[in-house]
Order: C-alpha cells, then structure tokens, then sequence
C-alpha cells in the first residue's frame, strides 16, 4: 500500500479523537463499510478523496448474535433476525448522517450455514435497502490477510494470522506478496458455546472445556497439519475474542506490569490464555458479565472462544499469540481502494484477476478465444447499455468479462454439456476478491452462454436475474456464435437503434466468416425469446480503428 494512503495514522486519529464530522465535498466520495457477523455486527463509516486517501470517520459496533442457533438448526433465529434487521436500519441512519453514496455490507459463516439466509438478504435490501453480500470463508480469511497486513511495518517475513468469529475461524499463513495456506474452519466462538451448554448459571466445567477444546481440534487438526510445515516468525490473532482476552489478560497484570508490544502488536502469553480460559468457565455468566471490558453478548461466548483460541496454540506449540486491532473491516476498505483507486500496474494483479487466471489455467482454457470472447461480449454488452436495451448494473461489465474468460473451462471435463460443467466449477470453486452474488452471477452466466434463454439449473438458484443480467448472458452467447471457428474473424459487434426503433445487431468481421453467419437464425431467436422483440443482424466491413484497438 502506498505511503499516500497514511491508512493506518488516520484510523488511530479517529479512534483518539472519536466521532469527525467532515465538511461534504464534491471531490470526496464517502462509503459505509458493514461486516454482519454472527457474533457481532460492524460499521465503519469512510471518506476517500479523488486520490482514493482515506478518512475513518467512525466506527461502530453491536453485538447482534445473528449465529445464535444457526449452528445447530441451519436455520437464522427469528429473535436473531430481528436484532441483526434492527442494527442494520441503524446503521443505515448513520450513514444517512453523514452522506454516505454507498454502502458495502459482507454476510459471514452464519449466512453460508442457514438455509433461510437468501430470505433474510430478501428482507434486508427490502427493509433497509442494504445489498447484504454473502463472502465465502476463503474470501473471510482474505479480507482479514488484507486488513492485518495493511498495519504492518515493511517486513519480507511471514507470519500465521488467526480470526476466531462467531461461526468460522479463519486461519493464513503469509507473507505480504505469498499466500501459502488459507482456509476457513467450520468452529467459532457462538458455534461451539451452542454445541457444548454450561451450567444454568453459566459455569462451564472442566469437563466442558475439554469437549470443546476436543471439537475445534477436530475440526482444525488437517489444517494444522499444513502450518506445521510452514515457516513463520509469529502467530497474530485479531478478532474481538483475541482482544477481549488481552483486556482481560492486562486487567490482572500487577503494578508496573506489561506484555510485551511489537510493531505487530501486543504479545500474550499462551500461560494466560490458560488461566484465562479455566477461570472464565469457573465463573458464573452474571460474573462474567460484571468483568471490566467484557460485554454482556461477549461474556456469554468467551469461553468458547478462548477454547479454541487455547487449542490452536497448544496444538502448534506456540509460546504466545500477538494481538493486533486490525480486522476484516480494514481489508474492505483496503480492498475498496484497491479496486477503485488501485495504482499503476495494481489492476493486472487484484486477486479477482488471479484467480480467474488461476481457474482458467487449471482447467486449460483456450486463452486466445476466451480473451477475444471476452472482449466481444463486454461490447455487445456496453452497446446494450448505451441503446436502452437495459439499465446499467454496478461491476456487471466486469463479471461479465471474467465469464467470457472462464466460458469453456468445462470442457476439460467433457465437452458434451460443458455449459453446465463449467458452471458447477465456477460456482464451487473458491474464488478470492469475489462476493458469493458475484460468483453465482458468473457461474449463471457460464452456463448460459451456449442457450440463453433457459431455465437455470437448481445449483444455481437464488435471487431471480435482472434484465441487466439477461443481457449479459445474450451477449457472451452472441460473442460465442461470432467465433465459432475460434480464428476472431469478427472484430466487433454492437447494438444499433434505429431511426424506426427496430434493434440491429451490426457486426464488423476482418474476412469471409461462413461458420459465424450461418448462427445467425440461432442468434435471432434467443434473442427474441430474452428480449421480446425481433432483433437484425447485420456484417459490415470493419473499421480500421476498430480492428487496430481489438489487436492492440
């Protein structure tokens, strides 16, 4: 991250100073940031001037429980629901006050396990206008990377970095450039609090405590397998079990007494995630409640959390733990900046490309046809825009050329339905930098590339699509049938109004294209069946400028 961004100083400004009512100006753009997690919900509220340097303009937090039975059931808790549509029609209205043009808003483990979560993200964007975003694990635990990373000094070394949340704890080890293990664990602190009950008064006994420091190994023993043979100069937890542990932790420390503090943080001993972890199950819940620094929704998880948290160090021989602030939060709005401010020659290597490349590789992609369909999808699709075929819809444009990369992946599997293939393989496959909304936008376009105009398969139900994205579909689907032969003949194709209303789709091609022309009933009738109305297909001579920029 460049040195002009000054992230970090401005967040520690913020957090001294508190709330900072910033003057609106027109060349500032102000963005809320929500992480709706199953333990605790987030708000950070964001100024970025034209050069994309930011201003934290205020953080807020609450403690919702959206988790709560989730776990056990599949199911969001109706009382859960409720909390977590009340705290976000909150920060709707903080937004509100301070101007905010957008708000980016990420779902997590709670909302991957539910089976009623595409109804609660209905209610959301319904009540709250929110567009409410499902992350994948992988992509949980990328966001955190980004957002631990962002605080670090300059330093080649790598280190593990650790996010126990509510329903999932997310575990990396890197260095700044190198992923070398990512992964999202199914075990979190309101997860295993469900699983293992205390007491009716809260005290969770040895016996307990062991239960459930037996399930998160469980869970976690294959992935610890893998850091082992990791190197690593330290583990760094973030997360607000890990910091509610240090306060506790400090809160017992004698006179003159302190942990150790380094450029990444603050150093807890393993010895007092120990004792920490016996005498909070000792204690009863209204005790633990009375604890300075401990929230009431916190006290009633803590346990669990400090149970795997003790696992993990116990299970890799760690001495101690570093505790950092930083969180997911901070890789949103890193990320955001990346991806909107990014620098020069930053674009080619945002993980959204990497892993389209990495996807498109490992299933050998022809790459000439796939970035020549690509190119003359995105087209069609802008000239669609542009005549009122249909409404612009935000990174549609960009989805819509990462699938005309990944259009013919399935046929490493086989080529008879490879649509269909190559859906399932997007779909399922972790992709990093992309929402879940995102990677089913793309896998639906992947499969309907080869026959528009059908019905969508079950694995990839969901929200119904918009005419924007029915467009997008007819448009990668005309890209396909304009490079049958795979030679790009066609150099470009557009949507043309004209003076009588009628739609044509005027093509420009380099030389004789008998195989493209032949699709050209194929064409017409899919997109009357999306459109409603008969299309004109037109080859044209190309123009120069047009051939120069396709072959750039």
């Amino acid at each position: 991250m460049s040195e002009e961004y000054k992230y970090n100083d401005l967040k520690e400004e913020a957090a001294m100073n508190g709330t900072q009512f910033v003057r609106a100006n027109p060349m500032v753009t102000r963005v809320g940031f929500v992480d709706l997690g199953s333990n605790s919900s987030r708000l950070t509220v964001v100024e970025f001037d034209i050069r994309g340097r930011v201003t934290v303009l205020n953080r807020v937090k609450s403690m919702v429980r959206l988790g709560e039975g989730a776990f056990e059931t599949k199911l969001l808790q109706p009382a859960a629901r409720a909390r977590a549509l009340s705290c976000l029609k909150e920060f709707v209205q903080v937004c509100d006050s301070y101007g905010v043009r957008q708000i980016v808003a990420v779902g997590t483990a709670a909302l991957r396990v539910a089976t009623n979560s595409q109804e609660f993200v209905h209610d959301v964007k319904v009540q709250t206008g929110m567009d409410l975003q499902v992350i994948s694990g992988d992509e949980e635990a990328r966001l955190i990377r980004v957002g631990i990373w962002n605080s670090f000094p300059k330093t080649r070394d790598a280190f593990l970095f650790i996010d126990i949340g509510g329903g999932s704890t997310e575990l990396s080890v890197s260095s700044r450039t190198d992923i070398r293990m990512l992964e999202s664990l199914n075990v979190g602190c309101v997860m295993i609090t469900d699983a293992f009950k205390g007491g009716k008064d809260g005290k969770v006994s040895s016996s307990v405590l062991q239960k459930m420091q037996a399930r998160a190994l469980e869970k976690m023993q294959r992935a610890f397998s893998v850091i082992k043979k990791e190197e690593f100069k330290a583990a760094v937890a973030s997360s607000g079990t890990a910091q509610s542990l240090l306060a506790l932790a400090q809160a017992r420390l004698g006179p003159g007494d302190s942990f150790r503090v380094t450029p990444e943080g603050t150093v807890l001993p393993r010895s007092k995630v120990e004792s920490l972890a016996k005498e909070l199950s000792q204690m009863t819940l209204e005790q633990r409640k009375a604890l300075p620094g401990l929230s009431p929704a916190r006290a009633e998880v803590i346990v669990g959390g400090a149970a795997i948290l003790l696992t993990i160090l116990q299970s890799l021989k760690l001495d101690s733990v570093t505790i950092t602030s930083s969180n997911l939060q901070d890789g949103q709005v890193v990320d955001y900046i990346e991806r909107h401010y990014p620098q020069k020659g930053q674009e080619e290597n945002s993980w959204r490309k990497k892993s389209v490349r990495a996807l498109a590789k490992h299933f050998h992609y022809e790459k000439a046809h796939s970035k020549h369909i690509s190119r003359l999808a995105v087209g069609i699709y802008q000239s669609a825009v542009n005549t009122r075929l249909c409404e612009p819809q935000a990174d549609l444009e960009e989805l819509l050329g990462y699938a005309g990369r990944l259009h013919d992946i399935g046929i490493d599997l086989a080529y008879d339905k490879h649509y269909q293939h190559g859906a399932y393989l997007v779909r399922f496959t972790p992709m990093l930098g992309f929402t879940d909304g995102e990677v089913l936008t793309m896998a639906r376009l992947v499969y309907l590339h080869s026959r528009p105009s059908v019905e969508l398969p079950s694995f990839l139900s969901g929200e119904e699509m918009t005419q924007s994205e029915r467009l997008a579909a007819l448009s990668l689907f005309l890209a396909e049938n304009l490079d049958r032969t795979h030679r790009a003949l066609v150099t470009h194709a557009e949507f043309v109004r004209e003076t009588k209303g009628s739609v044509t789709l005027c093509v420009e091609a380099r030389d004789l294209a008998p195989i493209e022309k032949a699709s050209i009933d194929k064409m017409k009738k899919h997109a009357k069946k999306l459109l409603g109305f008969s299309i004109g297909i037109e080859f044209i001579e190309p123009k120069p400028e047009t051939v120069e920029l396709i072959y750039d």
